[in-house]
Order: structure tokens, then C-alpha cells, then sequence
């Protein structure tokens, strides 16, 4: 079967894993796959499409305010190299490429929604959600959440496919050697134990201002733990009460890490895991739900995102309610209490996660998506 020419559009992205594995899995699969990439120019995701030989023209746009000039650029690009189907992601890639593809006469334009519902949804937002469900002839959600979002916002629900994230989920249980003694040595040099782990950014819908109290109180009974902070953004609009929260710790009990570029052996440095978003709406997946699992590391959690769909409470996790310093601090207590239920989380986690993220599903998903009649839109 000939398969139609896609193009991906995707925006501010320096490095991600996520995009390499799907292209190289489309390509296999006899995809000719191109790409726009948007204020991306010469970072790892750029020079990785281009050392596979895919096609890569990079655009540049300071402000979607004054993204004119970007969206009649990649709409004559668009028209060059006429693709059947343009598939965006995130961001400003989702205004431009959907606009630009609008112009262009693309018959099939695709975006991925990545965002959940944050605290408060300015009017710009709210305008722009409703210019990307509207130009958009299919919407990806990548969870049950976001299927629910978009049809709140009166999004037909036969436009909607649910279509989880995939994961090379082989590589993150067979962790390299090197690379964890690595990371430990970079991030933990002095052995100190137990370590808890944290890849959020500093955002205050992630609730990281809820764990950093629990380890407070973990500290009066292990002295030596260590609090590892990754993905900081220390710009963040809440940077502020993260940093304050953080002063009251001593120094050799925490690091924080803005990026580390190995995911796939990352978690190995922490000895419990705990990613606690504050609603249950403004998680719009949360890869590192899985990320986690994956790696075989016992976790706290509350139930936003992809969560709710498989993570159950003494099963695969230990569940916590939102905004609840207490219930963190009595689950780490718990599983650095008892190894049985450690090594049960571990053991359902990893079964769970090859269940229901293997990236050989997601990408037979993509192709019952792309492979759609294009001519009854």
C-alpha cells in the first residue's frame, strides 16, 4: 500500500526522544516523512532528522503575535513540497501549521494536543483552542483527560482519536551500566541515600511545593537523603516559593538540575519517585508516569492525566490526594519501611506500562490515523 507524504510541524523543541523514535518507526514503515521545525534550528532534535536524511527546513518566530511572516513562509513551503497530510505539535507549530496548511489547500492537518487545562486560561488561550480545533480536520488527545477537554470546548467526538504516548519501553528497563554510574557520580557522589527523585518543571500546577515539605520531614529520620530536583526552570513563574521552600533545606541535602539529557538511566538515581500535579485536569499525559514505572522505581502519585487511566493505589503506586504534604511524607515512610510493597509496585508497574505504552502500539495507532480516507474529510 502506498502511504501519504506527512509533513511534521513541531516547535520549540531542543531535544526530544519521543520524535526521534517516531520518525525512525514511519520511515520504517515506508512514511516519506518531512519536517518544519520552529525555532528549533541546530538543536539535537534538528541535527538528529537531519544525520536520518530527512528533510528539515527550519523556521524562525519570536512572537505568535507577529507570526504572519512564518505562517505565509510555510505555507509556500507547504505548497512546494505538497505532503497529503501535515501532523503539528505544540505551541506556536500548532497556529502556523495549521494556518499555513489551511492556505496551502492541505486536505488533512492533524495536531497533537500536549497541554491539559492550566490554573487560568487567559482569553488568548481560550482563542487560540478555539482556532486549532476548528482549522484541525483530526485531534490527537493523548489521554482520556484531554479527549474530555476537547469535547467540553464542543469538539465533534468522531474528529477526537485517542491515541496514547509510545515508549521504547525495552530501553528503559535495561538500563547501560555506564551511563548509571555516570549520573550517580554526577548527581550523587557522596552516596547519600534514600534519594528522592522529582522531573517537573517548576511550574505550581506540578505540586513540587507539596514534596519538598515531605522530604523536609524524611530528613528528621535519614539525615543523608538527598531531594533531586530535574527539569528546574528557575525563570519559572513559580521559581519564587520553590526556591524559598528549597532555602529551608541544608544544601548537601538537595541538587537542582535544569536537564539531563539520558532519560532512559536517569531514574536509576533515585531510590523512590514522586510526581504529584495538583488537579486532575492539568496533567495532560505525564510521561514521566511511565518513564518512572519503567524503570522500576516505587512511586508516588496523584491522579492527573494518563494517571487516571491505569494507576492503581497499592497495586502499580502508592496514590496520595492533591495538595497533601502528610499523605507524601506517609508513603515515602511506608516504602522505605517495607520492601515487599516496593518490589510489588515495581513488578506491576513495568507489567502495566508494557501493557498499555509499548511504541509499536502507538505507532499502529498513527497508521489507522494517517491511512483514513483523506477524501471524506
Amino acid at each position: 500500500m502506498q502511504r501519504p507524504k506527512i509533513t511534521y510541524i513541531i516547535a520549540d523543541i531542543n531535544k526530544a526522544v519521543f520524535f526521534e523514535q517516531t520518525a525512525l518507526a514511519l520511515k520504517n514503515k515506508g512514511f516519506e516523512l518531512s519536517f518544519i521545525l520552529i525555532n528549533s534550528e541546530n538543536g539535537v532534535l534538528d541535527k538528529f532528522l537531519t544525520t536520518n536524511d530527512f528533510v528539515v527546513k527550519n523556521i524562525t518566530v519570536k512572537k505568535i503575535t507577529k507570526s504572519l511572516p512564518a505562517i505565509i513562509k510555510c505555507s509556500a513551503y507547504l505548497k512546494k513540497i505538497n505532503p497529503e497530510i501535515i501532523h503539528s505539535h505544540l505551541g506556536s507549530a500548532n497556529t502556523i501549521g495549521l494556518l499555513a496548511g489551511f492556505l496551502a489547500g492541505i486536505k488533512k492537518r492533524i495536531y497533537t494536543r500536549h497541554s491539559g487545562l492550566p490554573l487560568n486560561t487567559s482569553v488568548k488561550e481560550k482563542l487560540l483552542d478555539i482556532l486549532h480545533n476548528k482549522l484541525a480536520t483530526n485531534i490527537v488527545a493523548i489521554s482520556q483527560n484531554i479527549k474530555e477537554i476537547l469535547i467540553q470546548q464542543k469538539v465533534k467526538e468522531e474528529k477526537i482519536i485517542l491515541i496514547h504516548h509510545g515508549f521504547d519501553l525495552d530501553r528503559m528497563m535495561q538500563p547501560n551500566t555506564n551511563e548509571v554510574y555516570r549520573i550517580k557520580d554526577t548527581y550523587n557522589n557522596k552516596k547519600q541515600f534514600p534519594v528522592i527523585g522529582v522531573v517537573a518543571r517548576w511550574l505550581e500546577l506540578k505540586g513540587i511545593q507539596y514534596t519538598i515539605p515531605a522530604f523536609k520531614k524524611i530528613l528528621l529520620q535519614y539525615p543523608n537523603a538527598k531531594l533531586c530536583l530535574f527539569n528546574a526552570t528557575e525563570t519559572a513563574a513559580y521559581s519564587k516559593q520553590i526556591k524559598e521552600l528549597l532555602n529551608t533545606l541544608p544544601d548537601e541535602n538537595y541538587i537542582v538540575v535544569p536537564f539531563e539529557n539520558n532519560v532512559y538511566d536517569l531514574y536509576q538515581l533515585f531510590d523512590i519517585y514522586i510526581h504529584v500535579p495538583i488537579n486532575s485536569s492539568c496533567e495532560a499525559f505525564g510521561q514521566t508516569y511511565v518513564e518512572s514505572l519503567a524503570a522500576g522505581i516505587p512511586s508516588i502519585f496523584t491522579l492527573s492525566g494518563i494517571a487516571r487511566e491505569f494507576i492503581k493505589n497499592e497495586e502499580n503506586a502508592l496514590v496520595v490526594n492533591f495538595e497533601t504534604t502528610e499523605e507524601i511524607y506517609q508513603a515515602l515512610i511506608r516504602l522505605l519501611n517495607n520492601d515487599d510493597l516496593a518490589n510489588k509496585l515495581i513488578i506491576n508497574g513495568r507489567k502495566d506500562v508494557l501493557q498499555h505504552f509499548n511504541m509499536n502500539i502507538y505507532i499502529d495507532k498513527l497508521l489507522v490515523l494517517y491511512n483514513m480516507d483523506i477524501n471524506n474529510l
